[in-house]
């Protein structure tokens, strides 16, 4: 029997962040020491960004990420250096990277975060010629200032990454010796502990959950829909050959992914596993696709560079081959409804716009105008201004602030750079309490690392405020001119909508199994978000045209979906007891923890709003209900929860396969990631 035990909080692991800040100090101070300024500032800040990529939490190795990310650093130095010269053909450049830049957030928001990071370095070139060795040396110590942080990486990775490794490791040898145990014994019980350990190494506190990727539920979430498919497919085992096979094939797959064998191995096996699927029929030939499909999702997992958010949509068999999914992620974006297409162009015209405008000017710091709309333009709809407004109002906060400092003390080139590295590591502190603060220790570090060749004096910090204001309000100007569009917006308002009633959801579910603090509290700060995004919502369905009676339908539907989970949420809140039953069973309460994970979905990507795993959903519901009869005679709470969550798995199931006006079937409701 477990009692409910109380949510905590994980932050970044202290000695990795220490390690990655001391790299960025160590590569800078180099630099500046063999080469210019300018080189220790493309060092610095290739450092920074490297730095700040191997430090995202995945399980597998950064290393390959992490290169990537210092060729791209390298690569805008070179480019800025090399044509920063001449004014036309820097812009021609400034332009196409920073629609490059806008299209990278069809990937992750990491890696249009850190293609605007490289435009920054492409941006503060310096306007006079350099000689081709200046170039080559700044772009080249900007390689090896990334690469710096790729080798700390490896050589001490988190412990925790170690510890989801041996996990994920485990649970696949548990599945693969399930599945042939069920291509025997239709009876067999899996092994449900591997999982829940699984689990729990990736296990986040809700704080964390908002700030850490998607990927961490799809690490153990695909396992645990792996082991319900298994159990499905197993009932068929002995009385049809074919399944059986399907389920050898499949347990000799999950081996190999165990061991992380390479390519070689695991292409022949996913290939025996799908010829295995096709040989079936009925009912049990969707079911051993299904397998095939969840398979293909793990080897992918296994190979490829993508995170499971971006795994899950492709559904296609054969070997992942990341350059080419990753081509076409970005194809998919270029249509002219695309949120990510209209970034690209906002971000292209805004940031050319700045460069021009400082240019023109002869403003020696006017490059500062499009290093602001770098820092502070997202590819949002919902939140941008709010959020725009305030990165703007943190960036010129940190300006001040920095800008202010260097013109009255004057610290030296090393000075700075110890400067500019002690607000990188406030800024990774700030993670937990919002973007206005990260924006200012953000902008002041940058300051700082600008200002590793002195000459600032106290008309700097006016010219630099002034730039910051001309770019945040060509940041708003762009965004106001090319918003996106009406439905577009409608389906974000939606997303939050739902993922508000969810949140609600969530909060009243846990209850029963944890120990909150202020609950009370809790769910009447849960209820008033969902009823704000509900008003948001119903704004923008007013502000959308509405005589398309396919839209009246979907307005219909998606209201009284909502309002049979608000109707649910409303009778667990009544029968919700003051504390958990400490009678309660600890599978059952893993079970649960696992349900609120699905059912909170994953977070709203630049190119989707927020969405549910509906297949995901329903698998965690079917745990749930398998653990129900471990639920003894006293847990009568707990059995009234078990069967409100079967409607709210339902409903929300249902919203996730609507798809409403302006979805293709080749681009399905973006609430569901089916």
């Amino acid at each position: 029997m477990a009692k409910g035990r109380p949510l905590g909080l994980t932050l970044y692991e202290f000695g990795a962040v220490v390690r990655s800040l001391l790299g960025v100090l160590g590569v800078t101070a180099v630099a500046l020491y063999l080469g210019s300024p300018g080189a220790a500032i493309a060092a610095g800040g290739a450092a920074a960004m490297a730095g700040a990529t191997a430090l995202q939490d995945s399980p597998r190795s950064r290393l390959p990420l992490v290169v990537a990310v210092s060729v791209e650093m390298a690569l805008a130095v070179a480019a800025g250096g090399l044509s920063s010269a001449w004014t036309p053909a820097f812009l021609a450049v400034v332009a196409a990277w920073c629609f490059t830049a806008g299209m990278q957030w069809a990937l992750s928001a990491n890696a249009g975060m850190v293609a605007s990071g490289a435009a920054i370095l492409l941006v503060t070139a310096s306007p006079t010629a350099d000689s081709l060795t200046t170039v080559s040396t700044a772009s080249g110590l900007a390689l090896v200032g990334g690469l710096a942080q790729g080798v700390l990486i490896a050589l001490w990775p988190q412990r925790r990454w170690r510890d989801q490794r041996e996990a994920l490791a485990l649970a696949y040898r548990s599945l693969g010796a399930d599945a042939t145990r069920l291509a025997s014994d239709p009876g067999a019980q899996v092994d449900r502990q591997p999982l829940i350990r699984l689990r729990e190494a990736f296990t986040l506190s809700e704080s964390q959950a908002r700030l850490r990727p998607p990927a961490y539920r799809g690490w153990y979430g695909l396992p645990e829909r792996i082991m319900v498919t298994l159990t499905a497919l197993g009932r068929e085992g002995p009385r049809d050959g074919a399944a059986a096979d399907v389920l050898q094939a499949g347990a000799d797959l999950l081996d190999l992914i165990a061991q992380r064998a390479p390519r070689r191995q695991i292409g022949p096996a996913l290939a025996r596993v799908d010829a295995a699927a096709e040989q079936l029929s009925g009912a049990t030939r969707i079911v051993a696709q299904r397998l095939s499909h969840q398979l293909s999702e793990a080897v992918e997992l296994h190979l490829g560079l993508f995170e499971p958010e971006q795994i899950a949509p492709l559904r296609r068999p054969g070997l992942p081959h990341s350059w080419a999914v990753a081509a076409g992620l970005i194809r998919a974006q270029l249509s002219w409804r695309s949120p990510i297409l209209r970034h690209a162009m906002r971000l292209t015209i805004a940031a050319t716009a700045g460069v021009t405008m400082g240019r023109a000017a002869g403003a020696e710091y006017g490059y500062w105008i499009a290093v602001t709309v770098l820092m502070v333009l997202r590819p949002e709809t919902a939140h941008t201004y709010t959020r725009c407004i305030g990165r703007i109002t943190g960036t010129a906060i940190g300006v001040v602030a920095a800008s202010s400092f260097t013109a009255l003390l004057h610290p030296g080139g090393l000075a700075s750079v110890a400067l500019a590295v002690v607000f990188l590591g406030i800024a990774y502190l700030a993670a937990d309490f919002g973007y206005l603060v990260v924006s200012a220790a953000l902008a002041a570090a940058i300051i700082f690392l600008l200002d590793v060749s002195g000459g600032v004096d106290t008309s700097t910090v006016e010219q630099r405020w002034f730039a910051t204001i001309i770019g945040g309000a060509l940041a708003v100007i762009v965004h106001v001119c090319l918003p996106d569009s009406a439905l577009v917006r409608l389906h974000q308002r939606a997303g939050e909508l739902l993922k508000t009633e969810i949140d609600y959801a969530a909060t009243v579910i846990k209850a029963f199994v944890h120990d909150l603090d202020h609950p009370a509290e809790m769910l009447s700060a849960a209820w008033q978000r969902a009823a704000s995004a509900r008003t948001a919502f119903e704004a923008a369905a007013g502000a959308t045209r509405t005589d398309d009676p396919e839209i009246r339908r979907w307005l219909r539907t998606y209201r009284a979906s909502l309002n049979a989970v608000t109707t649910s949420c409303a009778t667990l809140e009544s029968t919700l007891p003051s504390h958990p039953s400490p009678t309660l069973n600890r599978e059952f309460t893993s079970a649960i923890d696992g349900y609120v994970k699905a059912l909170m979905g994953n977070p709203a990507t630049p190119a989707a709003p927020w969405r549910v795993d509906a297949e995901q959903l329903a698998a965690a519901a079917v745990a749930v209900r398998d653990t129900a009869p471990l639920l003894s005679s006293d847990d009568g709470p707990a059995r009234v929860l078990v069967g409100e969550l079967a409607t709210i798995t339902q409903v929300v199931v249902d919203i996730a396969h609507v798809r409403p006006v302006g979805q293709s079937a080749a681009h399905p409701w973006p609430t569901s990631a089916e």
